[in-house]
């Protein structure tokens, strides 16, 4: 008897055949079950709201939307109508924006997705003069400029021109498309596209609201902070206190924290809104799958809300994702702009996630069954996201689940052991001191690609010190005494980056420092007012030393606070050059500031 060969590809396809689509409900008591145990188990104070939409075979859908756990820490449940603020997700939003744009030929300034941005803005530019001439839309959208994220370069009060002019200033860590970074500043470019090309300067937020919300009837969903909250169906997020190295499976030290991101205009259009600014809820995120699975067709209008040619663009594979997954569950992807193309055991699916400070989220669909599965998530740790999708996936398709809590608590516990061992390694006992000494590295730094900022001494206290120096070494002993080690020369600035608050950098041997940085956090609790929320810098280290121009000096970060995934550390022989991130000593340098526009 001959056996039938057959192809991988041919293969998966019988296995997603072979796989019945569950037809029944899908968030069973079951499920109900399943996930209030997860997030029992993990600790959490949190919840999760989730959706299953599905098409029905006559032209209709079923939908299936619940929530799960708190979504405040007055005791609030999570329901469908709970607001979530969705993160990455929001990136989809900006580049339809986009494509509706490039679809619109009436604009005086007709755009097409290869079209150059150095053509249709005037302030952009990039320290790469290839890729600074060369990128186009369909670059930005999908991560080949060859920037890393950069992601601590953004302020709080930061505008959407003063960052991209201070892309220039950013140092590359890849050729011009030479492989998939992924960049958060581009979507903030991208979100600048309505406000020059269409005749009426809207914000991203006014013209994704007008254009794709209200004709969908997402009628809760936002990028506006201050609307959101007057509803009071805004879930607050929840934080656990301790740094990386804390594994998340032990209970207590968890806190809610302040809506990450509290600026905007009425819209709520700010810096963020085009990488991760829109605030939805499950029920609004039912009605935008069902959208995509329709491929652009509103499911309760049957009218075109997002031509089908832009949904092919953006979904179709652009650049390959550089990283092999770590479970054979999951297959390699590729990425078009806002969108993953996959596959999960054997099932073809697109989707993208959403990871924002206290927030994660999932929108996966699956096309060639026209089902889909969202999830939103008010807990700071992304595995329960993930267990509690899978096992949504494995009801949906009949499939036997995979114990995936086991194995992400697994994970868990070996990336707190991995990264613990990390910021372990012990200082010298006679370690060298910088050179020129240590009351020598204070002063005024800037970036001009980043800010200014005032470095102090704060171990061991300085006989002098300016009236900052001395209000910042106040603050710091008096909230955080935990996470100075007063036996370590220690140098501290503070700055308005989104990343932290305060960045710590603890002596470890020579010129080279170690860097911690958080954000002070509320309690509520008026005996201790305050936590601190690392910003994960843990296995960062700071180097001192020459710049590359004559008799300059200053620090540079290193260590992965660029985000530039696979690419090589820079390297070099002044401490310049192995910089990812440079800070020269003395008048700052051009900084732009978030209002110079």
């Amino acid at each position: 008897m001959r056996l039938l060969s057959l192809s991988p590809f041919a293969f998966s396809q019988l296995l997603c055949f072979a796989t019945a689509l569950n037809t029944g409900t899908i968030l069973t008591s079951d499920i109900d079950t399943f996930v209030a145990d997860i997030l029992r188990e993990w600790n959490s104070p949190a919840g999760v709201a989730v959706a299953v939409v599905r098409q029905d075979g006559q032209g209709g859908w079923a939908v299936e939307t619940k929530g799960y756990g708190t979504a405040k820490s007055d005791g609030t449940k999570v329901t469908p109508d709970t607001l979530f603020s969705i993160g990455s997700e929001s990136k989809l939003f900006n580049i339809l924006a986009t494509g509706l744009l490039i679809s619109n030929k009436s604009l005086d300034t007709p755009v097409s997705w290869t079209t150059k941005i150095a053509s249709i803005i005037p302030e952009w530019g990039l320290m790469d003069p290839i890729a600074s001439s060369g990128s186009s839309i369909i670059d930005l959208m999908s991560h080949r400029t060859g920037m890393p994220r950069h992601d601590a370069t953004y302020g709080l009060s930061d505008t959407v021109p003063a960052i991209i002019k201070r892309l220039k200033y950013l140092e590359p860590s890849a050729e011009f498309r030479s492989k998939f970074q992924y960049n958060n500043l581009m979507y903030t470019v991208l979100s600048y596209l309505p406000t020059v090309l269409h005749p009426s300067k809207p914000s991203l937020a006014q013209y994704v609201q007008e254009n794709i919300f209200e004709p969908l009837g997402m009628n809760s969903t936002t990028y506006s902070f201050q609307r959101a909250n007057a509803t009071n169906m805004l879930a607050e997020s929840f934080g656990r206190e301790g740094d990386p190295t804390t594994n998340p499976l032990l209970p207590g030290g968890a806190h809610a924290m302040p809506f990450w991101l509290q600026v905007g205009d009425e819209s709520g259009s700010n810096f963020a809104s085009g990488p991760g600014g829109v605030i939805s809820s499950i029920n609004d995120i039912a009605i935008w799958l069902q959208m995509l699975i329709s491929n652009g067709v509103n499911p309760a209008t049957n009218a075109t809300v997002i031509p089908a040619d832009v949904l092919e663009t953006v979904t179709s594979g652009i650049t390959v994702y550089p990283f092999t997954e770590d479970f054979p569950e999951l297959s390699v992807s590729t990425y078009g702009g806002g969108q993953y193309k996959s596959n999960y055991r054997g099932h073809d699916l697109i989707e993208h996630g959403g990871d924002i400070q206290g927030f994660h989220s999932a929108f996966t669909r699956f096309p060639f069954e026209g089902v889909g599965v969202a999830i939103l998530s008010n807990d700071d740790l992304f595995y329960i996201r993930d267990i509690i999708r899978y096992r949504v996936m494995d009801e949906l398709f009949g499939l036997e689940p995979f114990d995936w809590n086991t194995r992400y608590r697994q994970v868990a516990v070996e990336t707190a052991l991995a990264r613990a061992s990390l910021v372990s390694t012990p200082r010298p006992a006679n370690a060298t001191p910088p050179t020129g000494g240590f009351s020598s590295l204070v002063g005024n730094y800037s970036n001009p690609g980043y800010t200014s900022f005032e470095l102090c001494q704060l171990v061991p206290p300085p006989s002098s010190a300016s009236q900052a120096c001395s209000t910042l070494a106040q603050s710091l002993n008096a909230s955080f005494p935990a996470l100075i080690d007063y036996t370590v020369p220690t140098l501290v600035f503070t700055w308005d980056r989104i990343a932290s608050q305060y960045m710590k950098l603890a002596h470890f041997e020579g010129d080279i420092f170690n860097l911690t940085g958080w954000t002070g956090m509320p309690t509520g609790n008026a005996s201790s007012p305050i936590w601190a929320y690392d910003a994960g810098l843990s296995s960062t280290n700071v180097e001192f030393g020459a710049g590359t121009a004559n008799g300059t000096f200053g620090f540079g970060f290193v260590g992965g606070v660029w985000g530039a995934q696979d690419s090589p550390d820079p390297q070099g022989t002044t401490a310049e050059e192995r910089a990812e991130v440079w800070f020269t000593k003395g008048a700052p340098q051009s900084v732009v500031a978030p209002d110079d526009q």
